[in-house]
């Protein structure tokens, strides 16, 4: 009999908890169905289950491969009594979006956090008061996702972040610089550390609790890692022993921090959403339980982005030389007396944003084809979506990134193709489909559930792919240190929160200093966000 691996159970955990949360076995699943105008139901191989045992063995690839197959902008899959509505058209997208309390986030938030996070049902009921809006959008959710759109748009408090986190990432990139003869290592492991401290020195300061401990890094990726068992299993503690100690681990480090008051010095996120905690009546140890969700968002997608960018760029010689020279007409250099006379080179962040197109297009593209997200929503009430589809109350909505990403209608007949020049406006009629039509780009999701940290994302992702290009050679190297050609690995799939997978096995490189610019001292400034 097959073993499933726990990870390619993601999509399957979510849409579980929520059946069981609106009871598939209710009086919703058991009356009269109206048949007119529903999306199209896609047949079922195996009665009951069928769609349930595609998922679990492809994960979000399932949905990708139904969308292709049947090509419907939306279709019906029919898994335990409960109808699953997949959204594959922008233009029904944007619908679904425009009308947020039709089409509602909020209870799978419910539903999930507290097996995310450990939360009890005090802490679950100060927080999620009035969840589903009858006197007026407020509770603790709904003002922590202002305070994320606030904090992490551009202004002051997101320069601050952005200054917090590329001065971690320059000071990790100058201890391996030194190295004459470079050094071997898997490119992915050696990512985790950089983007660790980077983005949680952003976060929470001069007292950072992930600072000089790499047993919590290795934490989170366990949690993470272990998150479907902690949604499925009936006894996590036992079943998922791994994962339920680390998020022990985490809870118990932000406890500290949170209890040395280290928020005090922490970014105006960190402060704010303590605050709010505060407010709605939270518990010190159950705001550190939700500041997982920070941790979460802010590391789980960066690392694999930035791994699958470097690759992609590596591996491509030409490609390489390209964005090198964009890079290279862009630094801002000064002699300066540094233990002799030394240049130094400065990468302006602003620049980047406005004049490195190429290295824009690479990041947007490796969005694009790496992404295998879905945004999920809960039909709140009988409705027509469109004027066309009829929708019943308590059936769920999934968008599934990757089946709009490889749409040949948006994005050309290379949409299954890793395109590093896509987005740049003069390679191809289809560069700017993605303003012309918002739904279809979807690595952020959408919405009222849009991403608020896209923009941070954006400038730690890009000036670390920057500077690393602009300063360190790269060769694939097998078990011995040998050169080998680049081989650009699978994507693992299934995992409940990465948006982009994971690579399969390691990518060994050899990583050492460019022989041009190895005597050269380097830095990052800014403009400010704009």
């Amino acid at each position: 009999m097959e073993i499933l691996d726990h990870r390619s159970l993601g999509l399957v955990s979510a849409t579980l908890c929520v059946i069981a949360f609106v009871g598939f076995a209710s009086k919703l699943c058991l009356r009269p169905r109206e048949t007119s105008h529903i999306p199209p139901i896609i047949p079922l191989a195996i009665p009951f289950v069928g769609h349930l045992i595609g998922i679990v063995k492809h994960g979000f690839e399932y949905l990708e491969h139904l969308g292709a197959k049947h090509k419907h902008p939306i279709f019906t899959l029919q898994i335990l009594g409960k109808d699953v509505h997949v959204v594959n058209s922008p233009d029904l997208i944007m619908a679904v979006q425009r009308t947020p309390r039709i089409y509602d986030f909020s209870v799978f938030a419910t539903t999930m956090l507290p097996r995310l996070f450990d939360l009890d049902r005090e802490a679950m009921k100060l927080a999620s008061t009035n969840v589903d809006h009858p006197g007026g959008s407020w509770n603790y959710i709904v003002e922590t996702s202002r305070i994320f759109h606030r904090c992490l748009s551009p202004g002051p408090s997101l320069d601050k972040m952005e200054r917090a986190a590329l001065t971690a990432i320059l000071g990790y990139l100058d201890e391996l610089a030194p190295k004459p003869n470079g050094v071997v290592l898997d490119l992915f492991a050696w990512l985790k550390p950089m983007m660790t401290v980077s983005s949680t020195e952003a976060l929470y300061g001069s007292q950072n609790p992930f600072n000089n401990r790499p047993e919590l890094e290795q934490a989170l990726w366990d949690w993470e890692r272990d998150l479907t068992r902690l949604h499925l299993a009936p006894a996590p503690a036992l079943l998922a022993r791994k994962g339920y100690r680390a998020r022990s681990r985490l809870i118990n480090a932000m406890n500290d921090y949170l209890e040395r008051r280290g928020h005090e010095t922490g970014s105006d996120l960190t402060k704010a959403r303590y605050q709010a905690g505060i407010t709605y009546g939270l518990s010190i140890p159950d705001i550190a339980r939700f500041e997982l969700g920070s941790i979460m968002g802010v590391l789980v997608n960066s690392t694999p982005t930035l791994f699958w960018m470097l690759t992609h760029i590596y591996s491509d010689a030409q490609l390489l030389a390209d964005v090198r020279m964009e890079l290279s007409l862009r630094w801002t250099n000064q002699t300066t007396a540094h233990n002799g006379t030394k240049n130094k080179h400065t990468i302006d962040i602003t620049t980047l944003r406005h004049v490195s197109p190429l290295l824009l297009s690479i990041y947007q593209e490796t969005l694009r084809f790496h992404t295998h997200n879905s945004s999920s929503r809960m039909v709140t009430q009988d409705t027509i979506l469109a004027k066309r589809y009829r929708l019943q109350a308590g059936s769920i909505i999934l968008i599934p990134g990757g089946a709009i990403h490889a749409l040949p209608s948006i994005w050309g007949d290379s949409a299954h193709e890793f395109n590093p020049r896509r987005f740049l406006a003069s390679s191809t009629p289809h560069a700017d489909k993605m303003k012309l039509r918002p739904g279809a780009f979807r690595s952020f999701g959408g919405g009222v559930s849009l991403c608020p940290g896209r923009y941070f994302a954006a400038t730690e992702i890009c000036a670390a792919a920057a500077m690393v290009v602009s300063r360190f050679e790269m060769v694939a190297v097998d078990a011995r240190g040998e050169r080998v050609g680049w081989r650009v690995p699978a994507m693992q799939v299934g995992r409940i929160t990465s948006s982009i997978p994971l690579p399969k096995g390691d990518v060994r490189v050899r990583v050492s200093a460019r022989e041009e610019v190895g005597e050269w001292r380097w830095g990052f400034g800014s403009g400010g966000s704009d």
